[in-house]
Order: structure tokens, then sequence, then C-alpha cells
């Protein structure tokens, strides 16, 4: 079937920080070994995290698939600390070809916001989509869009980079996509600004890590602690946003040890709230996101999986969106 925006029951996985190692769990796989799984219709890579390193080239770390700080073999290209993953960008096609969507992630919370956004837009285009390098470290696959996790200010202004992008994609006759992922206090302090006043296509909502407003809290009376997705809906309602229609999804950490325990949610929990969510908000709401596949993967059962399967109950797409 393929990825859909207009549906409200899309599955979005973080794969790249195989952060599930840290819980004794396996190492996350190559990003092939997800394609074929239609529990998952985006993968987001993260992460591009050094906005401007050596040799003025972003900095790429995908830990134990594709990181040369650990492993010597990994090819960087000259003068620069950009690593050039081959095999990444045969896995992006093959992922595409099973109507996936692959995001790159830019940030992280260990990033280096440092460049401008001219530059930086322009390179992304360059490096990643259908512009021209020499340095290409997907070789010819090309993304679909990139995501913005920003969990600090940034040196850069992210809302120019956000326009410069947004026109770049519209020199294509390909479907890109500009997302974020605010953290859950509305509005959120790093990226609050962008969504107002650029087009971002989907905003990952991490509604874990922040305590007052995390899933964990999901059905407590309003104030003063509760799962706020309804902060976010009335926003979109107001027209808060600077894209009408931005499709809104339900952040989740996908395992106790991948974010503060305290924000973690069961499967059949997370389950129960998404179906919730789905009907009690029809407008705004996208589907659910998940950090991160090597702790949805490596647990049974499958996070993101009973995730998406409590989503296609109640699923449905409308093309006016």
């Amino acid at each position: 079937m393929g990825f859909d925006i207009s549906c409200n029951s899309n599955m979005a996985v973080y794969w790249g920080q195989n952060s599930g190692a840290s819980g004794s769990l396996p190492y996350q796989k190559p990003l092939g070994a997800y394609c074929d799984d239609d529990n998952v219709d985006i993968i987001l890579l993260s992460f591009l995290y050094i906005l401007k390193g050596k040799g003025g080239y972003p900095v790429l770390n995908f830990a134990n698939i594709c990181d040369y700080t650990k492993n010597s073999s990994v090819p960087v290209f000259p003068d620069t600390e950009l690593m050039h993953c081959s095999d990444m960008g045969v896995d992006i096609k093959r992922c595409q070809e099973k109507g996936k969507i692959v995001l790159l992630s830019i940030g992280g919370a260990t990033a280096q916001l440092n460049s401008d956004a001219e530059t930086f837009s322009k390179q992304v285009w360059d490096l990643f989509m259908e512009g021209n390098s020499t340095y290409r470290p997907f070789d010819d696959a090309i993304i679909d869009g990139v995501d913005l996790d920003f969990e600090q200010q940034s040196q850069m202004d992210i809302i120019q980079f956000a326009n410069n992008m947004n026109q770049l994609f519209k020199t294509s006759s390909r479907k890109y996509y500009l997302t974020a992922a605010p953290q859950c206090p509305y509005p959120d302090a790093n990226l609050g600004n962008l969504l107002s006043q650029s087009h971002v296509d989907m905003a990952f909502i991490q509604f874990y890590n922040s305590g007052w407003c995390d899933n964990s809290k999901y059905g407590l009376p309003h104030w003063p602690e509760s799962m706020n997705y309804y902060m976010w809906d009335a926003a979109w309602h107001n027209s808060s946003f600077a894209n009408s229609d931005i499709r809104l999804y339900v952040g989740s950490t996908a395992g106790s040890g991948a974010g503060n325990p305290s924000s973690y949610v069961s499967p059949d929990f997370f389950a129960n709230e998404l179906q919730g969510l789905q009907k009690d908000y029809p407008d705004s709401f996208g589907g659910a996101m998940t950090w991160d596949m090597s702790w949805a993967y490596g647990q049974t059962p499958n996070y993101a999986a009973s995730a998406k399967q409590a989503m296609m109950a109640g699923s449905k797409c409308s093309s006016s969106h």
C-alpha cells in the first residue's frame, strides 16, 4: 500500500542510533532488514548531528551500521568527516520500493547546530536529494525529506532553512517532506516558531522525557498533569501552525531504557492511548512515532507493530489532506 500522509494510522520509527544496545538488546540491523515490515511507514535516519564539520561538510552517525570513528573500514570523503555509507543507499532505495518514505533526521541530543541556513540547505539538497555533489553519502539514493529534531537552541536560522528546503522541494516533481520532532510542552521551546512560521508536513511530538505531558499521564484530568495532545489539537484548530493541515503524531519510547523510564508506557497502554486519540481527534491525528528501531524490534511484542495494528482498526485515509 505504501505511505499516504492523509491516513491516520501511519507508523514512524527512528533508526540509526542503536540505543537498545544500552539495554542489552540485540544491535540494530542494517536498514534493509526493516524494509519488508508493513508495520512501519516512515523511517527516520538518525542522525546528521554536526551541521558544519571538517571541510565545511556535515557529519553523520549511524552507530554500529556506519560510524567511521568506531570502524576504520568505513570510507570518509576526502578532507571531511562525511562518511560514504553505500550499503545504506541500496537499503534506502529498497525501503522506498516497498512504499516507505525515508527521512534524514537532523539534530539529536548531542547535535552541533552550527551552520548557516543558506549553505546548509544547499548542502542537504546536493548531498542527499536531487542536487549535484561529488560527495554523495548514499550514492544515487534520494531521501524523501528531512526531519528537524532540534533539542537545543540552534545557531542556524531554522525558519530560513525550512523555507529554503521547501523552495527546493518545489523545483522537483518528486514529493518531499519536511518534518519536526518537538517535545510535548506546547509551544516547543526550540521548534515552536518553526511550526508557526514555516510549512511543516508532520510533527513527531515527543510525549516523553518531559514529565507532566508524557504518555504515562494519558487519561488524567487536564491540569496540572496530563498527556497534552489536546493542546496540540487546539493549536491545529486555531490555525496556529503555518501548515493548516499539518499531521500530528504521538511519539513514544519503545522501551523503558529508551528515554526516561517514567515516560515509558507498555505496548498495550500505548495501543489503547492511540485508539483513543485517533477517535477523539480525527482532524489532526496522523499516527504514531517511536524511538527507536532497536528497542521496538529487540523485544516481544514488537512495539511498532503493536501500535500500528492498534491504529489500523480505526484507519481512515482521505485524499483531500
